[in-house]
């Protein structure tokens, strides 16, 4: 709603200072159809996709309509990449070659430059041929896309079953959709337990295989012996590139999409202003239990509203969203001149640069408490594409001691607000709240492996920053945080920081977790509140946790538990 009257009010301006005043008049709905795309007919459409995109490019206004039914997209250098993929040539960890700054990559449809579009998707589906960027928002303004679901031909995952399971090992028979070979990479197993309909909260990384004929495997591991009849699903990677990237734009809106399969995220939003998710749904296709391979959505170095309403989130291999800045280490500086870098272990989730921007306000922080120390103001920023360091000039000289301290780009923190959404079965965390401003309010979580929500600044992934002004009210959370993704113990809310040295720091303020419903299984505690001041805690109900709250360098809490 706030982004439709930004919308409307911008309208009105653009108008009255003598904008083109036949605008609607301009509008124009476009059917995919006339391009020569026709849905369910086996073919490939790619090359009448790409066009009335390109129309819809050159042509501000535009609605592109699919009719139902599905597209193939296809493109053979993606089904290249595929190919050596599955054939080993990338290695054992295909993340390290293809998820790396400025590797080559096919977008499906780009839509680069758009202004004013909308894609009406009527349940029409785009099958994926070939590991993609399936849709590509570039340098956009004022897209919305409707309707539409993204999969795959072929799984970027293998999936199968349980049968046999001995102490040191157990058996594997895999589907005849995809062959497992030696050759094959194999990089995170998941167990989904079809009885407790979740999935087991410990994966395997990088398995051991036995071929032992007719794709059925045997792997050198142990388990538990209820697994007997789970489904299997191992990953031929980890990260790739998104389904949908959203990158240097503003006012973008996805409604009703829905991401089946992806061998990356799901939505990746990055150095983009006001992004609205409406009924966002990242869940597995008929059959399966996994969605995107690794994050649903994962949003960095954004500004103005980040607003997810009425979305669902099944079977993702990672967090189903992770809002934040990064910590930019300083490589070398002349006075008020740098050159600084992220030196996350996978870079940026955009593979591009974080650019700061000038009047940015960029805070000195201390790496090993994470502590903002001082700011700045970016005078000047340069940078060149490949490469993957920027150069800042700053208001003021830094620190001769500068390797002591990170940079933080707190002007591209955008507010987050999560609202009427479920978070079902998926491994690591629901959310991740390193911005500072959020609400998050009356959503469930249930049985993801990490805790639900999770409000830190991580210096081991250089992602921040520390949170200010978060509401987190009338959310249920239900067998949360029993495995991989666990905060401090925590099953409901863990309000954390990561850093070396966290004693006698209060950074997280004025967070409100009031009216929360968090039912464990044994876990820890239900609620962790560390390094944080002013804190109200207020009508949670907590249930099967050791201990209802865990604190640690906390300052001015109001406990008003009834």
């Amino acid at each position: 709603m706030i982004n439709r009257l930004k919308y409307i009010l911008s309208m009105a301006v653009f108008f009255a200072v003598g904008g083109i005043g036949n605008l609607y008049a301009q509008e124009q709905v476009v059917d995919v159809t006339q391009w020569g795309a026709k849905p369910d007919d086996g073919k490939d459409d790619t090359k009448a996709l790409r066009k009335a995109v390109e129309y819809a490019c050159d042509h501000p206004g535009t609605t592109l309509y699919l009719p139902p039914g599905k597209y193939l997209l296809k493109d053979k250098e993606a089904l290249k990449l595929e190919q050596e993929v599955m054939q080993g040539k990338m290695g054992a960890n295909p993340e390290k070659v293809v998820y790396t700054p400025y590797y080559p990559y096919v977008k499906g449809l780009d839509f680069d430059g758009a202004k004013h579009v909308t894609v009406k998707a009527d349940r029409a589906i785009l099958m994926c041929e070939g590991w993609m960027e399936p849709v590509s928002l570039n340098r956009c303004k004022h897209v919305a896309i409707e309707g539409l679901s993204i999969d795959y031909v072929r799984k970027p995952f293998v999936s199968g079953e349980v049968v046999e399971i001995k102490p040191s090992c157990f058996e594997v028979q895999f589907s005849a959709g995809k062959r497992v070979t030696d050759e094959m990479p194999l990089t995170r197993m998941t167990f989904w337990e079809k009885d407790k309909n979740r999935l087991y909260p410990e994966p395997i990384y990088f398995p051991e295989r036995e071929l032992l004929g007719n794709n059925r495997v045997r792997f050198h591991h142990s388990i538990p012996d209820y697994l007997l009849g789970s489904d299997v699903t191992v990953l031929n990677s980890l990260h790739f590139r998104p389904a949908i990237l959203i990158y240097t734009s503003e006012d973008t809106r996805l409604s009703d999409v829905t991401i089946h399969a992806q061998p990356g995220m799901g939505v990746v939003g990055f150095d983009s202003k006001d992004i609205l998710l409406e009924r966002l749904s990242v869940v597995p296709s008929k059959g399966y239990y996994l969605s995107t391979n690794t994050d649903a959505t994962h949003f960095a170095c954004c500004t103005g509203t980040l607003h997810f309403v009425g979305c669902n989130f099944q079977g993702q291999g990672d967090d189903a969203t992770n809002v934040h800045g990064y910590y930019q280490t300083i490589l070398e500086h002349h006075a008020n001149k740098a050159r600084i870098q992220v030196n996350a272990t996978t870079y940026t989730h955009a593979q591009v640069a974080d650019v700061p921007r000038v009047g940015d306000t960029l805070e000195l922080v201390e790496k090993k408490t994470l502590k903002p120390v001082t700011s700045y103001i970016v005078r000047e920023a340069k940078h060149r594409n490949p490469e993957t360091s920027v150069e800042v000039t700053l208001s003021e000289n830094l620190p001769e001691n500068s390797s002591a301290y990170y940079l933080m780009n707190i002007s591209k923190l955008p507010e987050l607000i999560f609202e009427n959404s479920v978070i079902n079965s998926h491994l690591a965390r629901g959310i991740l709240v390193k911005t500072k401003k959020a609400r998050i309010v009356n959503n469930v979580f249930r049985a993801c492996t990490g805790t639900a929500i999770h409000i830190g600044a991580e210096a081991n992934w250089h992602e921040g920053t520390h949170s200010r002004d978060v509401f987190v009210q009338n959310n249920v959370m239900i067998g949360c945080g029993k495995g991989a993704g666990n905060q401090a113990g925590a099953a409901g809310i863990a309000v954390i920081i990561e850093a070396q040295d966290t004693k006698d720091s209060y950074l997280h303020e004025h967070v409100c977790l009031e009216n929360n419903m968090i039912m464990g299984e044994g876990n820890p505690c239900g609620i962790y509140v560390g390094n944080s001041k002013n804190i109200i805690l207020k009508d949670n109900k907590i249930l099967n946790c050791k201990k209802d709250y865990i604190f640690h360098s906390v300052d001015q809490i109001s406990d008003e538990q009834k």
